[in-house]
């Protein structure tokens, strides 16, 4: 078979290694976030890897300290104002890392999934992880699976879909998400940037959405972004949610389906790479409601997004 997979044990989770053996190209998967950890091209692009992420010789490391590369961010993302919401008039605190006075990311970024299920062919290969979240925070306590799946193509091609399952008895708020860094050169000045949106976020001085979205024409075409800071939120054009990064020798296409209309870029301060961010709501969804999606008992919701990497 053209694909293969292969398993390793790292510390208390393991990485999954997709491989093309054609090409040489490859993907890893940790176990532990559910995560794409590296993209690697092909030996004669000097086995590039494409992601920026985590150093998990050691185990799972400062994974919040570094940036949360590649982490699935449920039931919300980005800032959760002071940790706190309220779900039909009841109020929570979430327990889980908190950045200043407000709580970051979700609850399931360092979860350890269970692989269920792994299958290579001549033209693809995909790992199927589970996990199920049992009331683990106060903050959030309901019970729910996440299902993950990692698929490798032919073409440069990675696929990836978030199956969640309400198993409570009553409804909670949700968000999904996923913090990817893409990194196509040494840094990104080389690199533009395009896609189209209905509106930029409006943020405050805590990087909290205000309500407010306006219009932005910015990067309809490709932009440089070698000088540009993003830290931002928009929502994306329905009938274009594509997201282009390319460089010199690179092109790299994110395509979210239309569970995921908001986008949120960011790019750290040694500019080595670029988060491009798919998620299903605004930050501080559970207050703001921006996005929100309200798990009713027993539903089942179905996220996907496409990356496709092209060599130029």
């Amino acid at each position: 078979m053209s694909f293969s997979i292969d398993i390793q044990a790292i510390a208390d989770f393991k990485l999954i290694r997709i491989k093309n053996q054609l090409t040489q190209e490859h993907i890893d998967i940790s176990t532990k976030g559910g995560l794409l950890n590296s993209w690697i091209l092909t030996p004669d692009a000097g086995c590039f890897d494409i992601i920026d992420g985590n150093n998990f010789e050691g185990g799972w490391g400062n994974f919040e300290a570094n940036g949360f590369k590649g982490g699935k961010m449920n039931p919300f993302s980005c800032r959760l104002q002071n940790g706190k919401y309220v779900h039909e008039s009841k109020p929570y605190t979430i327990e889980k890392f908190y950045l200043g006075a407000h709580a970051l990311h979700g609850v399931l970024y360092d979860s350890i999934f269970e692989i269920v299920e792994t299958v290579s062919t001549e033209n693809e290969a995909w790992v199927t992880l589970n996990y199920e979240y049992n009331q683990i925070d106060n903050g959030f306590p309901f019970n729910y699976s996440v299902t993950i799946k990692w698929i490798f193509e032919k073409e440069n091609k990675v696929y990836v879909e978030t199956s969640i399952t309400n198993k409570d008895h009553k409804s909670f708020p949700m968000m999904d998400g996923w913090h990817p860094y893409f990194k196509l050169d040494e840094t990104l000045n080389e690199c533009t940037l395009q896609f189209y949106n209905k509106g930029i976020l409006v943020y405050d001085e805590s990087l909290l959405p205000t309500g407010d979205v306006l219009p932005c024409h910015e990067f309809e075409s490709p932009k440089s972004i070698a000088a540009i800071e993003l830290d931002n939120g928009y929502l994306l054009d329905k009938r274009n949610p594509a997201t282009t990064l390319e460089s010199n020798n690179f092109k790299l296409v994110v395509t979210p389906d239309s569970n995921y209309p908001y986008l949120q870029l960011y790019i750290p301060s040694n500019r080595k790479s670029i988060a491009i961010e798919n998620l299903s709501a605004a930050p501080d969804c559970l207050n703001n409601k921006m996005g929100l999606h309200i798990m009713q008992p027993q539903s089942v919701w179905i996220l996907k997004t496409q990356y496709q990497l092209f060599y130029k």
